[in-house]
C-alpha cells in the first residue's frame, strides 16, 4: 500500500483502531455511525466465506450458502460493491455463492475475477505450481495412514485439513506439513481453522489482495468506506491493511486478540448486520451512487436498466465523429419522457418563432434531424419490442471509449413468456464520418417460429430534450421525400424549414442466421414522415438472428457530393459489413488515442476512464472531420440540446487540450470566427462601437442568438436575459488567436486570419472605454462579467457593471497584444492591413496608453474588486441558505422564486476575477497589474482567492476547474477536492438534470486539461517550451503525447523526474526547459531532468 492511500483515507474509518490488548466493540453497536459513514461515500463489503457466510462444518463441500444470506448479498449489491475473499478456489467459491454481479478472489486473492473483464492471476504464485504438485504428492503419501487427514488441492494452495484428526495426531499432521514445506521450496506454511495450508512464498496474501481490488477500481478516494468481515486468522492481513482506511470486523468471540475494529459473535450476526445495513442504505437520506455502474480503464458500463437514468446516459454514451453525434438511445425507443434518440449536425442550426408573454422571440436551435436508429421486432401481433414491456432477466449497457463502439446486451422474457438474449452493438464511423452501424445479434432461448422486424428511418422528430424550451417552437424539419435502395434499402430526406438545410440518411439492412443469410420477405412500408422495411424471418430455438443495420448520413453541407440523395443511396451501396467498418473503425480510433490518450499510471482507473471519456466526447465533437464544417466549439458538445447547440468562450477552456493535438482542428475552429468577422463588425457597429464584436451567443451566421427572455423553471416565469453583455467573449478570441501562434508558429495563418480578428477586437476595446479625468482612468461600463449572476449594479444607474475586473485587464491584454502583432508582422503585410482596416497612428499610439491606463478596482486593501462597487453589496447568508436547499448552484433562479434578486449580494455563480489566474502565470500577472500601473504580489493573488473561494456556488461546470487551478500548488487537498467535483460533474450529472441534455465540453476538457498543463506547469516563454511540474500526491506519474511547434514529444511525469522524448519534427531541434534547467532536443533525442 502506498504513502499517498493512507493519506486519502487518514480520515475514512468512523472508529480508531484498537490498540494492542483493547477488546473490539461490537458491530451491531457502532451501525448508526457506519451509516452515517455512508452518507458521505460509498461503502465496499470485503467478506469471507467459511465461518463468515456460513459456519464452519466439518467438510468444506457442506458449507452450502442459506438462501436468506444469498438474497442479502444479492440485495447489497444492488447498492453497493460486494466481494467475497475466500480461501477456496475461485471458480468454486463462485459457484458455491452463485451471485454473478460480486467480485470474487479466490486461494486467499491470489486468484481475482469480477464484472466488467476484471481479473487478476498472480505470475508469481504461478511459478510455484510445479512445487505444489510435488508437495501435493508428498503429502499424500505422509498423511495416508493419519486417520481423518484429508489433502485438499486448490490451485495455489494446498489445505491440509485435520478437523476430524484425533488431537494426539494433529503433531504429525503439522510435522508432515513442515517437511514437506522443507524439501519443496518456494512455499510457506500458513495457518487457519483446523487447517494447515502451503502457499506459494511470495508477498501477497488476503490484505494485498484488498488493496488491489481498491487501487484497480479507482476506490482509493476519501469517500469510499471498505468494510472487511472475516473470521479466519488469514483475515487478520486484511484487517491490518485496512485498519487505517476502512473497517475490519472479525467474527468470533470478542476475547481473542485480532487486529479488527469490532467483532460479530457468528454468521447469524453477520446475517443481521448485513440486513441492517442494507435497511439503512434503503432510507432515503444515506446516498447509495449510481447503481450497478462500473468504471474500467476503456469502458463506462451499467449493470441494471433504471429508467430513470436513462437520459443521462444516453448522453455519456452519445456516439459522433465531429460530424454528427447520436445520442445513446436504445434504438427500438422513441422519444418517450425516458428515451430521447436525437441525432446532431455538427453546425446543423434552424430559427424558429415564438410569442411569448407577448412578445416575438426568435430563437436558433440546433436542430434534431431524423432519427436513423429505428430498429426492433415483434412475434406475431404482439406489440413491437420495448424495454417497458418485457422482464427484463439480465442487463448489461457499455461504452468502450477506447473502439467508440456502444454495446447493449440484455436477457428477457416478453409477454407470451418467451425468452431472448439480445446483444447490439452501435458505432458512428470515426474514418468514413456518413457512415454509421449497426447490429444486433437476437437468439431465442426457448421457442422457435416466425418473427417480423423492422427497420426505418424517422423524419417525424421534433426538438424536445430541454424542458424549460417546452414553450418554444419545436418541429424544424419538413420530410421531401422517402423510397426504396435497391433490394435492401431505404432512404428518406428531410430540410430545415428556415436554413433549407437537407439531409438525406440511407439504411441497408440484412438479416443472418448463424453467419449466413436467412431467407427473408421484405416489405417496404411507408407513412407521412417515415420510412422502415419489414422483414418477415423465421428463427430457431438457440441460434443466433443477426441484424445489420448500415446508415449513411448525407447533408447539403459536405463537400464533394452533387446532391444528398445521390451520394447516400451510393454509400449503402458500397460500404461494407458491420464486421468491416468496425475494423476500419477501431483502427482510426487507434490512431486516435496514440495521439490523446492520457495515461495515469496509479491504477486509479476511476479516474482513468473518466479522464478517457472526457477526451473521447471532446473528440466526437470536434475532429478532423470537423475542419470542412464551418462549425465552431459547442459548449454542450453536440449531445443535446441545451443552449441550443451555441459557441460561447468555452473555446478558452477547450483550444488547450486541441492544440497540442490537433492543431488542424484548431485552426478550423478558429476560421468559424474568422468567416463571422464582418458580422462581428456589424454587430459593433449597430451597437455603437468600433471594430469587432463577437456575440456572447453564436451559432450559424455569427448573429447574436442570446435570448432576450429566459425561463427560471424554478418560479416558471420569463424574464430578462442581458448576458449578451458579456464583451469578455471578444478577448477570449483574441487570446485563443495568441495562444494558438505560441503554439504552433503558424504565422501564415496569423498573418492572413489571425492578426486581423485581434486588431478589430483591439479596436472594438479601444472604443468602449471611457476616459475618466478625476480619476485620470479609462473605465468600461455596460457589461457583465463571467460570474453571469451579476448583471446589475443596484447601488447605481446604467445598465450592467461598471469596470467588471477581468474585462478590463482581458481589454488592456489585448490591446497590447494588438500592438505585438503589428511588430511581429512584415512591414508589408501591417501596411495592407492598416490600409484596409484604416488604422491611424494616432489610433494605435491610443492603444497603448488605453492597455496602461484601464481602471482595475480593489477593496479592502488589496483584495481585487469583481467590479466597481462590488463590496457595497450585502453578505449572502450562505449557511442559513444550504440548511434551507439541498441545491444552490444556481443560486439566481432560488432566489427570483423567492422574489428576491441575486444582484443584491456576494454571491457569484462562478470564478470571475480568478479567470486571471487561470489564463495567466504569476509572473505574467505580476506584468499585466504592472503595466497597467498596479503592484500584483503573491499576497494580492492569496488573498483575493481567498475572498471569492467562500462567495461562490459553482453554478457552472467550469467553476470547480478555475478552482483546482489556482489552488493546485498553494492548497493542493482542496484542489484536488474541486477537480474531483469537476471531474464527476458530468458522469453524476451533479446539477441535476443538465447532463442529459448534453454534455459540459469546456468542464469535460478542462478537467483534463488540468492534467496537461497544469500539473506539469506548462507554458512558453518566447521560444522555450518551459515545465514546472507538481503532481498531486494521488497520481504518482503521467505519460502523453503533444504536439508544439511541428515536433511530437512524448512526456513523462513522475515523483522522481520529468522525462521529454522528441519523437519526430519538422525543424532541427527545440527547446526544453523543467525549472532552471534548458535543454535543446533534436528530433529521436529524450531528457531526463532530475526533480528535487
Amino acid at each position: 500500500m502506498t504513502e499517498s492511500r493512507h493519506r486519502d483515507h487518514a480520515h475514512a474509518s468512523p472508529d480508531s483502531s484498537p490498540t494492542q490488548g483493547e477488546r473490539p466493540t461490537s458491530a451491531m453497536d457502532r451501525i448508526d455511525i457506519l451509516a452515517e459513514r455512508a452518507v458521505l461515500g460509498r461503502l465496499v463489503f470485503f467478506l469471507d466465506y467459511d465461518g463468515t457466510l456460513t459456519p464452519i462444518v466439518q467438510r468444506p463441500e457442506n458449507a452450502l450458502l442459506s438462501d436468506e444470506m444469498r438474497d442479502v448479498l444479492d440485495r447489497l449489491a444492488s447498492c453497493c460493491t460486494v466481494a467475497v475473499v475466500s480461501g477456496r478456489d475461485l471458480k468454486e467459491v463462485q459457484e458455491m455463492v452463485g451471485l454473478e454481479d460480486l467480485l470474487y478472489a479466490g486461494s486467499h486473492g491470489f486468484d481475482i475475477s469480477g464484472p466488467g473483464g476484471l481479473l487478476r492471476s498472480h505470475d508469481e504464485a504461478r511459478e510455484s505450481l510445479p512445487e505444489l504438485d510435488a508437495a501435493e504428492e508428498a503429502l499424500g503419501e505422509r498423511l495416508a495412514e493419519v486417520p481423518g487427514a484429508r489433502v485438499e488441492r486448490k490451485q495455489f494452495a494446498i489445505a491440509v485439513h485435520y478437523r476430524e484428526v484425533h488431537d494426539k495426531e494433529v503433531h504429525a499432521v503439522e510435522t508432515a506439513v513442515d517437511r514437506v514445506i522443507t524439501e519443496c521450496t518456494g512455499l510457506r506454511k500458513k495457518g487457519g481453522k483446523k487447517v494447515f495450508e502451503l502457499q506459494p512464498d511470495v508477498d501477497w496474501h488476503k490484505g494485498r489482495a484488498v488493496e488491489w481490488i481498491l487501487e484497480r477500481l479507482g476506490w482509493t478516494g476519501s469517500d469510499v468506506l471498505p468494510i472487511y468481515i472475516g473470521d479466519d486468522v488469514t483475515d487478520e492481513d486484511a484487517f491490518e491493511s485496512l485498519r487505517e482506511i476502512g473497517v475490519g470486523i472479525r467474527v468470533g468471540p470478542a476475547d481473542e486478540p485480532t487486529l479488527a475494529h469490532h467483532v460479530l459473535a457468528d454468521t447469524h450476526e453477520v446475517l443481521s448486520f448485513l440486513r441492517t445495513v442494507l435497511e439503512r442504505l434503503g432510507s432515503p437520506d444515506v446516498h447509495q451512487g449510481p447503481r450497478h455502474r462500473e468504471l474500467l480503464p476503456w469502458t463506462l458500463a451499467y449493470r441494471e436498466w433504471n429508467p430513470e437514468e436513462q437520459g443521462l446516459r444516453e448522453a455519456l454514451c452519445a456516439l459522433g465523429n465531429g460530424n454528427l453525434v447520436t445520442r445513446g438511445a436504445f434504438e427500438e425507443s422513441a422519444a418517450d419522457g425516458v428515451h430521447y434518440p436525437g441525432t446532431y449536425l455538427a453546425g446543423g442550426y434552424n430559427r424558429l418563432e415564438t410569442e411569448v408573454s407577448g412578445r416575438i422571440l426568435v430563437n436558433e436551435d440546433l436542430v434534431n434531424w431524423p432519427n436513423w436508429l429505428p430498429l426492433t421486432f415483434r412475434v406475431g401481433d404482439d406489440p413491437w419490442f420495448s424495454m417497458d414491456q418485457v422482464e427484463v432477466l439480465d442487463f448489461d449497457y457499455r461504452l468502450d471509449v477506447e473502439k467508440g463502439v456502444l454495446t447493449r446486451e440484455v436477457e428477457f422474457r416478453d409477454p407470451g413468456g418467451r425468452e431472448f438474449s439480445l446483444v447490439s452493438r452501435r458505432l458512428v464511423h470515426m474514418a468514413h464520418p456518413h457512415l454509421a452501424a449497426i447490429r444486433w445479434d437476437l437468439k431465442p432461448l426457448n421457442w422457435s417460429g416466425e418473427m417480423e422486424i423492422r427497420s426505418g428511418l424517422d423524419g417525424s422528430v421534433i426538438n424536445d430534450n430541454v424542458a424549460r424550451y417546452g414553450q418554444l417552437s419545436k418541429k424544424h424539419l419538413r420530410v421531401l421525400g422517402t423510397g426504396v435502395e435497391g433490394d435492401d434499402g431505404i432512404f428518406l430526406t428531410a430540410e430545415t424549414n428556415q436554413s433549407r438545410k437537407r439531409m438525406t440518411q440511407a439504411a441497408r439492412t440484412r438479416v443472418f442466421e448463424e453467419g449466413a443469410p436467412a431467407p427473408t420477405l421484405r416489405e417496404p412500408h411507408f407513412e407521412e414522415e417515415s420510412v422502415s422495411h419489414l422483414l418477415r424471418v423465421r428463427c430457431h430455438e438457440g441460434k443466433t438472428l443477426s441484424v445489420e443495420k448500415v446508415v449513411s448520413v448525407r447533408s447539403s453541407g459536405d463537400p464533394a457530393i452533387s446532391e444528398t440523395e445521390v451520394a447516400a443511396r451510393q454509400d449503402i451501396r458500397r460500404a461494407g459489413n458491420f464486421e468491416e467498418l468496425l475494423a476500419s473503425h477501431v483502427r482510426r480510433w487507434r490512431n486516435i488515442w496514440d495521439i490523446s490518450d492520457i495515461e495515469l499510471h496509479n491504477g486509479d482507473v476511476h479516474t482513468q476512464l473518466i479522464l478517457r471519456l472526457h477526451i473521447f466526447h471532446l473528440i466526437q465533437s470536434v475532429s478532423t472531420h470537423t475542419i470542412d464544417r464551418d462549425a465552431g466549439v459547442p459548449a454542450r458538445g453536440w449531445h443535446g440540446e441545451a443552449y441550443r447547440g451555441h459557441i460561447f468562450w468555452d473555446e478558452l477552456f477547450i483550444f488547450p487540450l486541441l492544440v497540442f493535438r490537433m492543431p488542424e482542428v484548431t485552426r478550423a475552429l478558429l476560421m468559424y470566427r474568422y468567416r463571422r468577422l464582418d458580422e462581428a463588425r456589424l454587430l459593433a457597429s449597430d451597437s455603437g462601437f468600433h471594430g469587432a464584436m463577437y456575440p456572447w451567443q453564436s451559432g450559424s451566421d455569427g448573429r447574436e442568438e442570446t435570448q432576450v427572455l429566459h425561463l427560471n423553471p424554478k418560479s416558471g416565469r420569463w424574464v430578462p436575459d442581458t448576458t449578451h453583455r458579456q464583451r469578455h467573449v471578444n478577448a477570449a478570441i483574441a487570446y485563443n488567436v495568441w495562444s494558438y501562434y505560441k503554439i504552433t508558429h503558424d504565422l501564415e495563418f496569423l498573418d492572413s486570419f489571425g492578426a486581423e480578428m485581434i486588431l478589430e477586437i483591439a479596436r472594438f476595446w479601444a472604443s468602449l472605454t471611457e476616459w475618466d479625468p478625476r480619476r485620470e482612468r479609462y473605465v468600461i461600463e455596460g457589461v457583465v462579467g463571467p460570474d453571469e449572476f451579476h448583471t446589475q449594479d443596484p447601488n447605481r444607474d446604467g445598465p450592467a457593471l461598471a469596470n467588471n475586473a477581468y474585462t478590463n485587464v482581458m481589454a488592456s491584454w489585448v490591446l497590447r497584444c494588438a500592438l505585438r502583432v503589428l511588430k511581429l508582422l512584415d512591414e508589408e503585410r501591417t501596411d495592407w492591413l492598416k490600409q484596409e482596416l484604416g488604422l491611424t497612428g494616432t489610433e494605435i499610439a491610443q492603444w497603448g496608453h488605453m492597455a496602461r491606463k484601464l481602471m482595475v478596482p480593489f477593496h479592502d486593501d488589496g483584495i481585487i474588486s469583481q467590479f466597481e462597487g462590488y463590496e457595497r453589496l450585502e453578505e449572502f447568508d450562505w449557511a442559513g441558505y444550504r440548511d434551507r436547499h439541498d441545491d444552490i448552484h444556481r443560486l439566481d433562479r432560488l432566489l427570483e422564486a423567492e422574489g428576491d434578486d441575486v444582484n443584491r449580494y456576494k454571491a457569484s455563480k462562478q470564478a470571475d476575477v480568478l479567470m486571471l489566474f487561470y489564463l495567466f502565470s504569476f509572473d505574467e500577472l505580476v506584468d499585466l497589474f504592472g503595466h497597467m500601473g498596479y503592484e500584483f504580489t503573491q499576497e494580492t493573488m492569496d488573498r483575493t482567492v481567498k475572498y471569492y473561494m467562500t462567495r461562490t456556488s459553482h453554478g457552472s461546470t467550469l467553476s470547480q476547474i478555475v478552482h483546482s487551478w489556482v489552488l493546485a500548488r498553494s492548497d493542493r487537498a482542496q484542489a484536488w477536492s474541486f477537480w474531483q467535483q469537476a471531474l464527476h460533474s458530468d458522469i453524476e450529472d451533479i446539477q441535476g438534470g443538465t447532463t442529459p441534455e448534453g454534455i459540459h465540453l469546456g468542464a469535460m476538457s478542462g478537467t483534463v486539461d488540468i492534467i496537461h498543463r497544469g500539473h506539469t506547469g506548462m507554458v512558453i516563454e518566447e521560444d522555450v517550451l518551459r515545465f514546472d511540474p507538481l503532481l498531486p500526491d494521488e497520481i504518482s506519474d503521467v505519460r502523453m503525447r503533444m504536439r508544439y511547434r511541428g515536433h511530437w514529444l512524448t512526456l513523462f511525469m513522475g515523483r522522481d523526474n520529468f522525462q521529454v522524448a522528441v519523437d519526430r519534427g519538422s525543424s532541427p531541434s527545440v527547446k526544453v526547459a523543467v525549472r532552471d534547467e534548458v535543454v535543446e532536443l533534436a528530433p529521436g533525442h529524450s531528457h531526463t531532468f532530475e526533480l528535487e
